[in-house]
């Protein structure tokens, strides 16, 4: 009787089993055509964006392909490409972009899914890494609009990003005593324009 007992539910798991991997399946794949429908609208949004970022000519490409089976981690394979200049071909973001560029690819989805995702603190580190001028103040403001959604920590060296933060501190280094060590003070408004003067590179 025992075996019988066993044998019988163990049929029964089997029967449990591939029914649920059906269903299973059934939702994977409805939810990689939605995926894939909506990878179209986000790869634009994306692109417009790191143009915005003074990366021009760069696009962004979404690549997903439906797995042969379904696997703990879904059925889609996703995988983020771009084209940082024009004629180039398309490559994994990853593989491609230099630090500026991946930082701006960051704020530029940080941007257009700020209104969807539920993460709360950004650091960028060093985001104007190659960048100047109208660049710099593109990303400030972009900068800027994330921060109504989220709290954002940017480190910069330069004066265009910094004049858009709402708290500006100052990181240095002293010397003393043959030690170095790390200074940082909290620049109050009445030294604010002062301070944002002396980032300025001299000329």
């Amino acid at each position: 009787l025992f075996p019988y007992t066993t044998l019988f539910r163990s049929k029964l798991l089997e029967q449990s089993i591939t029914s649920n991997t059906k269903v299973a399946s059934s939702l994977a794949i409805e939810i990689h055509d939605l995926r894939v429908k909506a990878a179209k609208k986000l790869e634009k949004e994306l692109t417009k964006s790191i143009r915005e970022l003074n990366m021009n000519g760069a696009t962004i490409r979404i690549e997903l392909k439906k797995k042969e089976a379904l696997d703990r981690h879904g059925l889609t394979k996703l995988r983020f490409l771009a084209e940082t200049n024009p004629g180039e071909g398309l490559f994994p973001v990853k593989e491609i972009a230099s630090g500026g560029e991946l930082s701006r690819i960051l704020l530029s989805f940080r941007q257009v899914l700020s209104m969807n995702d539920s993460i709360s603190v950004f650091l960028f580190d060093e985001i104007d890494t190659g960048v100047g001028g109208e660049t710099a103040l593109s990303i400030g403001k972009a900068l800027k609009n994330v921060s109504f959604g989220s709290q954002v920590i940017a480190i910069t060296h330069l004066p265009q990003i910094a004049s858009y933060t709402d708290n500006l501190i100052s990181v240095s280094k002293e010397t003393f005593d043959k030690r170095t060590f790390s200074k940082v003070n909290n620049v109050v408004m009445e030294s604010r324009k002062e301070f944002l003067s002396a980032m300025a590179p001299i000329q």
